[in-house]
């Protein structure tokens, strides 16, 4: 209708209405465009916001996992330098041999941490990052998953491959069964026990272990590599909150103390 318009006003060569038109047609266009820019803009704060929400899910839930496994790495960590104080020391400071070789064998215990990075993986696939407007939250997001993908957070130990080739499966099944736990998603607890009752094994056990020297040197780099571990841990905790925090204040939320 609007091109018979004009062509009706070029006929009759009505240049004011012509110039009317044109202007109508191009502010037209105009506000199409901007109402398409407006849906597209619209359309990228949800998808934005969905994404932030998800992220910020998946980021507590790396924080209470990475506490829960920094004190099961130090009690791991504690076992392991009972085991290595007897071993270099020949000082069981009131321990019993039991004591001892449950100590060498809790020293064996593994809890890998890798982070939840499902949605941040998918905005990177789908090329999405940009969505975050937030320069810093950006960044801060990057280096927190950068530095929670540290080798060092899921190595596996000589040490637990060597120790419990050496000891035997009876007991190694005794302490399965009385000295540890895990629950129905994976939280592992080392527990007290009494003793097994092979009492004259679990003391040839004990000098055996203590006097290998290379299971030691594993040993010592085992507890070394925790403590690595747990350094690289609290910065990823502390990245993780600052994190969260960002998400909660661009989701226009009151942080969390």
């Amino acid at each position: 209708m609007i091109l018979r318009r004009i062509t009706k006003h070029v006929k009759d060569q009505n240049w004011f209405a012509v110039a009317l038109d044109f202007v109508i047609v191009v502010f037209g266009v105009f506000i199409g465009i901007q109402l398409g820019n407006w849906n597209s803009d619209r359309a990228d704060e949800a998808r934005a916001k969905t994404y932030l929400e998800r992220l910020g899910t998946d980021i507590n839930i790396d924080i209470v996992n990475a506490q829960r496994k920094l004190e099961f790495w130090s009690q791991v960590s504690t076992y392991g330098t009972l085991g290595l104080d007897y071993a270099e020391t020949g000082q069981a400071n009131g321990r019993s041999e039991w004591q001892l070789l449950l100590a060498y064998f809790q020293a064996s215990q593994l809890d890998e941490f890798t982070v939840t990075d499902t949605t941040y993986q998918e905005m990177r696939s789908a090329g999405e990052l940009s969505l975050i407007k937030n320069l810093y939250l950006r960044e801060t997001l990057g280096n927190y998953y950068a530095l929670s993908g540290n080798y060092v957070l899921t190595e596996r130990p000589r040490y637990r491959e060597h120790v419990r080739g050496k000891i035997p499966i009876r007991i190694q099944s005794y302490i399965w069964t009385n000295c540890y736990n895990t629950d129905a998603v994976g939280n592992q607890t080392m527990l007290d026990c009494e003793a097994s009752s092979d009492a004259e094994d679990i003391k040839r056990i004990v000098e055996t272990l203590s006097s290998d020297e290379a299971l030691m040197e594993e040993l010592r780099y085992w507890i070394s590599t925790l403590q690595i571990a747990a350094i690289i841990s609290q910065d990823s905790i502390n990245s993780a909150q600052s994190a969260s925090k960002l998400i909660d204040s661009n989701l226009g939320r009151v942080a969390k103390p």
